[in-house]
């Protein structure tokens, strides 16, 4: 079988998460014993470094099986994706030189799905169908023209991170239950719990507090970065503990909201954004922290809760959405919405030592119930499947 994956997202080294799930997903598909033979896809003026995209996020020895193969288009993404728009072609396989057997779109794209050959897509969540105003105004254009109805009722199946986005799915856009498969994302070996001769090191090069609350995600409305300050804020207050807070992560829209409070002085001493880092130095700022805070609004599934929970540290995420259904025991589920809620949360986790146990435990064994083998193993058995 010749598989023809989308990576025109993968065009940069800052990968979000969606960039994340197809990086590690595709690595642990390429080391299944199997003879399926895979076509990258990329476009834009300049042909992306895939190998070393792949190595900044895995390991600097990877190198690419004989059975993969990256075919560039060299056509600017916007005129490429208007073309695609306005005359309804070519197909994506037309792109590519080599016959295909399946299509597999690891996140929504601009595209035009070919009507001989079956199509795999993941729907990693369906926020903007549910929260619009938390994003910009080009973002929901976007949503608009890729049709994501269209994409979804022609694939012959969906894959999503979490059965709470397999009902999304299916209520939302009338996907039949058969043709979605909800796969859980999996979690690298370099997020665990034993600290390393360079967490050191990687704690004096960012400055990281001595101790600390951590949040990791892009820096956006939906992910409740305000209630989190507000939350850590009101912790401090009531206990007068000089605990600090942590945010790593690139900006997202409509983000100035944050900005602005990051601006005010009650915030300067300890309240500390990192933005962008190398992936590499992520575990070490984990097993550095105190506690990892989570409260946000809506989740497909939330990758950052299973590394915290993977490097042993305690969890504070939300009640709602999938965070429940990830976390199962290993996290104290607050109220997003409540400030309060999450203010106690900290204070029950940072002042009561067996409660900080118990979930770092719970956490730890709820972590080993994910792998990105067992995620590919299920992704390529939805592949065989749409062939048969």
């Amino acid at each position: 079988m010749r598989i023809l994956v989308d990576c025109r997202h993968l065009n940069t080294h800052e990968q979000s998460g969606v960039g994340e799930y197809t990086i590690q997903l595709l690595g642990a598909l390429f080391a299944l014993a199997n003879t399926h033979e895979y076509i990258l896809l990329t476009s834009g003026r300049e042909a992306p470094d895939l190998l070393s995209i792949f190595r900044s996020r895995t390991s600097p020895s990877f190198v690419f099986p004989a059975f993969v193969k990256h075919t560039h288009v060299p056509m600017a993404n916007k005129f490429l994706n208007l073309k695609l728009l306005l005359m309804k072609q070519p197909a994506i396989n037309w792109l590519v030189k080599d016959p295909i057997d399946l299509v597999f779109l690891p996140n929504l794209n601009i595209t035009v799905l070919p009507t001989s050959i079956p199509t795999v897509l993941t729907i990693h969540d369906v926020s903007w169908k549910f929260f619009p105003d938390f994003f910009s105004r080009k973002m929901r254009v976007w949503h608009h023209l890729l049709d994501a109805h269209k994409l979804i009722r022609d694939a012959r199946f969906v894959i999503t991170p979490s059965n709470t986005t397999s009902h999304d799915v299916a209520r939302m856009f009338r996907k039949s239950p058969d043709e979605i498969a909800a796969i859980p994302h999996g979690i690298t070996s370099t997020f665990h719990p034993r600290m390393e001769a360079h967490d050191h090191g990687v704690r004096s090069k960012l400055k990281l507090p001595k101790r600390f609350a951590l949040f990791v995600g892009t820096i956006e409305p939906r992910k409740n970065v305000l209630s989190i300050i507000e939350g850590v804020k009101r912790y401090r207050e009531m206990t007068h503990d000089d605990l600090h807070l942590v945010l790593v992560g690139k900006w997202g829209w409509k983000s100035h909201n944050i900005r602005r409070r990051l601006w005010k002085r009650d915030v300067h001493d300890w309240v500390h954004n990192l933005e962008y880092i190398n992936p590499l130095d992520l575990p070490a700022i984990y097993r550095s922290a105190s506690v990892f805070i989570w409260p946000s609004f809506y989740e497909g599934f939330g990758l950052p809760i299973l590394e915290a929970m993977a490097s042993g540290l305690p969890v504070i995420t939300s009640n709602i959405s999938s965070m429940p259904e990830v976390t199962s025991s290993g996290a104290l589920h607050v109220d997003p919405f409540n400030i309060q809620d999450i203010a106690d949360a900290l204070k029950g986790i940072i002042s009561l030592k067996p409660l900080h146990e118990q979930l770092k435990k719970a956490g730890l064994e709820r972590a080993t119930e994910f792998s990105w083998k067992k995620a590919a193993e299920q992704t390529l058995a939805i592949f065989e499947k749409s062939l048969k």
